[in-house]
């Protein structure tokens, strides 16, 4: 059920529509406001109680209900000050020593996954009496995505001495920098810190790094270049594919699942069925926790078809899905199991809960709030855009939007929308939902059972919306009860990425307005339509 909050940030009031209702912890709850509302700062929440009328923690989410007011408080970051000591460190603390200067602040578990962000925090940590106390996070996943502008990191003390000399020269007589003596360090600092986003970067993304480069050190731009960066990019094409066959000696899957001896026969081709990210996801292939083994994983996915029996245990489910992400994402990218034999295995995933975990994972999005918020907010445009449409389009147009009553719930909004949407972009709606009379039960499972990716929706004679709505993947039932259209099209979306499955070529258009409009993940792909819809939005 539906339920809506009034939040008050600083000197702001704002209205949350949750969907799906309450979150099941604050944490959740957390996470919605946060990406709703673009707070990127730690905070906790405080509810209005309503016997004292003042403002206490929330602790559960079971203290608030519809139509309550909470209060977010961003929190004050836990700072530690540092002070130097007479003695050395490894003197008077037992245990092994630490070369502080030759060890990398790493954001994946090893020196190759450092990023700018953490070298930052190193040179901090070196330079001044006080630092913050980040949260620890997970050694075997990326937590960020491809950065806008890209942060060019610190490269090794020589080099800055070069490019700190090169800099003043330039600034006196606009002399450029030869980079013969620099080129090998700039271009290995460069390529590790691209490896801390993405394996397999995109040619924009090479030209990004280029051009970031070069605006920070203009002397470095090339003057036979057309671009003035070109033959960086190339240094670096060729610098990240010698990368990835030095991380494919250590065993890294994110590269071996490339590798000519695991293909078959018939792809053993460099270039042939490359399995990398093509969609923004982040964490495409992750290796395994630390101390984990495919064995010790598949004990867990085995432990966990328990635990889903058991009543009020989404926490323990939550935690195990969690451990065993990585398990999951190599059965699904490397062995590529049929759905029906994906959904025995694990069958926790076919929630929307954790499909909503699952996408979050992979992208680092928060999957069903980002989309109904984007949703709701291009909703007046789009309305303005399709009314103004003409022609046999626009009659079809207008079909769709008079099934609204005089004051629509913003559900039935939502689903009238995304029809209008495809529609505009060329496709049918048919192609994607299917209704049912829930009258004719045989002839829906087998219509279904036929269905390669598909939306149903069960009409009931008793009752004004539909008694049913669900998602069919290769024949299978995988969701069911979703309540909307828009949320069937949030979730189906979110499984897609979760099971690694392509967009159906019939609904590529609708997908991609999903995946680049609603979600804003790989908005520098986008095809003309979408660039046009997109540019009158903006308008």
């Amino acid at each position: 059920m539906e339920a809506q909050l009034r939040v008050l940030i600083d000197d702001r009031i704002e209205k949350l529509i949750l969907p799906s209702g309450l979150p099941d912890t604050v944490d959740d709850l957390k996470d919605v406001i946060k990406v709703s509302f673009g707070i990127p700062d730690e905070c906790y929440l405080l509810y209005l109680d309503s016997d004292f009328g003042d403002f206490f923690t929330l602790h559960r989410c079971d203290q608030i209900k519809n139509k309550d007011t909470i209060k977010v408080v961003k929190a004050t970051p836990v700072v530690l000050d540092l002070f130097p000591v007479e003695e050395p460190l490894a003197s008077s603390v037992s245990g092994p020593s630490v070369d502080w200067e030759s060890t990398d602040m790493v954001g994946l578990g090893t020196s190759a996954f450092n990023t700018p962000a953490a070298e930052s925090s190193a040179a901090s940590l070196s330079s001044e009496a006080s630092t913050v106390i980040l949260p620890p996070r997970s050694p075997t996943e990326r937590f960020q995505r491809w950065p806008n502008p890209f942060p060019i990191p610190t490269f090794a003390y020589e080099t800055e001495i070069c490019l700190q000399r090169a800099a003043e020269e330039f600034q006196r007589t606009g002399a450029r920098l030869k980079p013969s003596k620099v080129k090998a360090d700039i271009v290995e600092k460069l390529s590790k810190s691209i490896y801390a986003y993405v394996a397999y970067p995109s040619g924009a993304q090479i030209s990004d790094v280029a051009e970031a480069l070069c605006t920070k050190y203009p002397f470095l731009k090339e003057p036979g270049s057309f671009s003035g960066f070109y033959g960086w990019q190339q240094r670096l094409r060729w610098k990240m594919s010698n990368y990835r066959t030095k991380l494919r000696a250590y065993g890294v899957p994110e590269v071996m699942c490339n590798s000519l001896r695991r293909k078959s026969p018939a792809n053993q081709k460099s270039a042939k069925n490359v399995k990398k990210p093509k969609r923004a996801e982040v964490n495409y292939l992750p290796p395994y926790p630390a101390g984990e083994t495919e064995e010790s994983l598949e004990q867990e996915r085995i432990q966990l078809l328990t635990e889903i029996q058991k009543r009020d245990n989404n926490k323990v489910i939550k935690e195990i899905m969690c451990n065993t992400f990585a398990h999951r994402r190599n059965e699904i990218v490397n062995q590529m199991p049929s759905i029906e034999e994906f959904h025995a295995r694990w069958p926790a995933l076919f929630e929307a809960s954790q499909i909503e975990e699952e996408f979050h994972r992979i992208t680092t999005v928060h999957l069903e709030a980002k989309f109904m918020a984007k949703l709701d907010e291009y909703t007046p445009r789009l309305m303005t855009i399709f009314q103004a449409k003409g022609g046999a389009m626009g009659l079809r147009l207008q079909a769709i939007l008079l099934k609204a009553p005089t004051n629509p719930d913003v559900n039935l909004m939502r689903d009238l929308i995304i029809q209008c949407l495809m529609v505009y972009l060329g496709e049918s709606p048919n192609d994607l939902l299917k209704e049912f009379d829930d009258a004719d039960e045989e002839r829906m499972s087998e219509d279904l059972a036929a269905q390669k990716m598909k939306i149903y929706s069960i009409m009931s004679s008793s009752a004004e919306g539909p008694s049913d709505v669900g998602v069919v993947i290769e024949g299978v039932k995988v969701l069911t009860t979703l309540g909307t259209f828009a949320r069937a099209c949030c979730m189906l979306l979110g499984l897609t990425y979760a099971l690694n499955l392509a967009y159906p070529k019939e609904l590529r258009y609708t997908f991609e307005i999903f995946q680049t409009l609603l979600l804003e993940l790989d908005c520098s792909k986008q095809s003309p339509k979408l660039h046009t819809l997109r540019s009158k939005l903006l308008d």
